[in-house]
C-alpha cells in the first residue's frame, strides 16, 4: 500500500470521461480519492471485488476495466491478463502470510499456535484476500500453468516455516514424534482447505468461535501416545 501522501492529478489518462447526460445536468465526478490512488492498486481492488461476485471465469477484463475507471488500455499497460492480476494477488499477501507465523511464534505450543492462526484469518482480524477467493484460485492455480508457480512458492513458504515449528514440537514431546512431519503438513493443509471451501458453502458458519474446538481434535490426532498403565494386581 502507498504510505506516501497523493498528489492531485491534473488528468488521469487510465480514466474514461463520463458521458454528459441529454439534460444538461453534469454528472457526478469520480470520488476524488479513487482517482487518486495508485493505478495499480485500483486495478487490483477492482479485480477483487469482481471475482468476489463473479468468480475468475465469470469476470471479463472489461468488467475490471469498468470497476476501476480505467480504460482497457490504461489496465492492460499494468495487467495483460486475468491470470497476471491473479498472480499479483497471491504474491502481494505473501507478507500476510508470513505475519501470521508470529502468531505460531508467540504461542505457548504448536496446535495453539495454529489455532491463533485460524481464529484470526477467519475472524477477519488478519483481512487475507486469497481466503475468500480460495476455491477460485485453488481450482485456478490446478489447471493454469500461468499461476501455479507463483501459488506453489507461497505454499511451499509458509509450508517450510509451519513444518519448523512442528519438529521442534515434537522434539519436546507436545506432538508425536512417531508421526512424519510430511504426512502431518498434509494433513494440516487438508483440513484448512476443508475449512476455507466449507466457509463458501456456509458464509454464516462461525469458524473463529468453532476453532477453539476445532484445536482440541487436531491436538488429540498430534498427541502423543499414551502407555497403557498395568493395574497392581496385573504384572503383565
Amino acid at each position: 500500500m502507498n504510505t506516501h501522501a497523493p498528489r492531485l492529478p491534473l488528468a488521469d489518462p487510465g480514466v474514461k470521461p463520463a458521458a454528459t447526460p441529454h439534460s444538461g445536468v453534469a454528472p457526478a465526478a469520480a470520488p476524488p480519492e479513487k482517482l487518486r490512488r495508485d493505478p495499480r492498486r485500483r486495478v487490483l481492488d477492482a479485480a477483487i471485488a469482481c471475482f468476489t461476485r463473479a468468480g475468475f471465469h465469470g469476470t471479463s477484463m472489461q468488467q475490471i476495466c469498468t470497476e476501476a475507471g480505467m480504460s482497457p488500455g490504461a489496465l492492460y499497460r499494468y495487467f495483460p491478463s486475468k491470470e497476471s492480476i491473479i498472480v499479483a494477488i497471491v504474491d502481494e499477501e505473501r507478507a500476510v502470510r508470513m505475519s501470521c507465523l508470529e502468531l505460531l511464534d508467540s504461542a505457548p505450543g504448536f496446535v495453539e499456535g495454529l489455532a491463533r492462526m485460524g481464529q484470526a484469518l477467519f475472524s477477519g482480524e488478519t483481512p487475507m484476500v486469497t481466503l475468500a477467493l480460495g476455491p477460485e484460485i485453488y481450482a485456478e492455480a490446478a489447471r493454469n500453468p500461468a499461476l501455479k508457480p507463483t501459488f506453489d512458492a507461497v505454499e511451499d513458504e509458509m509450508n517450510a516455516a509451519i513444518r519448523v515449528h512442528l519438529v521442534a514440537a515434537q522434539a519436546r514431546g507436545e506432538i508425536d514424534p512417531s508421526l512424519d512431519p510430511d504426512v502431518v503438513m498434509v494433513m494440516i493443509n487438508a483440513i484448512g482447505d476443508g475449512l476455507v471451501l466449507r466457509q463458501s458453502f456456509e458464509p454464516d458458519l462461525s469458524l473463529a468461535q468453532m476453532m477453539p474446538a476445532l484445536a482440541g481434535l487436531i491436538g488429540r490426532m498430534l498427541a502423543p501416545a499414551t502407555t497403557p498403565t498395568l493395574s497392581p494386581d496385573r504384572t503383565s
